[in-house]
């Protein structure tokens, strides 16, 4: 409308770079180009156009810093899983489980990751992320590690 008015006027540019120091950082940098006139003179926009693609650039660069926060943030709690779910539990006929107190033999068992034991069936019943024996709870992603 401003650029190629339909009248028979005269291009309004300046008014043209107003609209685009307004809304141009919400705009397709690309639409953009398209849509200038060859016939407008480049150093009225120059301002404008080089701020909407820094912006651009800008916004692109913290996508792509947030992006890889996330993955490290997401390596580091695999590798935090993985290395409680690694750890060596030793059960002999003689361990008991710390809630029921009955002894384990071929039962299964769970193991929180605060080192204590316990059957399957306490397990089951007091929750999978609450240790029946001290009550904590670990419902903030580190799952008890299950035995057999």
């Amino acid at each position: 409308m401003y650029l190629k008015p339909s009248d028979g006027r005269e291009p309004m540019y300046g008014a043209a770079v107003h609209l685009l120091e307004l809304h141009g950082t919400s705009l397709d940098r690309l639409q953009v180009l398209e849509a200038l006139s060859l016939d407008m003179p480049l150093q009225l926009a120059y301002e404008t156009i080089a701020r909407m693609f820094r912006s651009g650039v800008h916004k692109h660069r913290q996508g792509q810093i947030s992006k890889h926060l996330m993955r490290a943030e997401n390596f580091e709690a695999r590798l935090s899983r993985l290395e409680q779910r690694s750890r060596h539990v030793s059960i002999t006929d003689e361990t008991f489980c710390g809630s029921c107190l009955t002894k384990f033999g071929t039962k299964l068992f769970a193991f929180y990751p605060n080192d204590s034991a316990v059957c399957y069936k306490c397990f089951r019943n007091s929750g999978s992320t609450v240790d029946p024996v001290t009550g904590c709870n670990f419902e903030k992603g580190v799952d008890p590690i299950y035995k057999d």
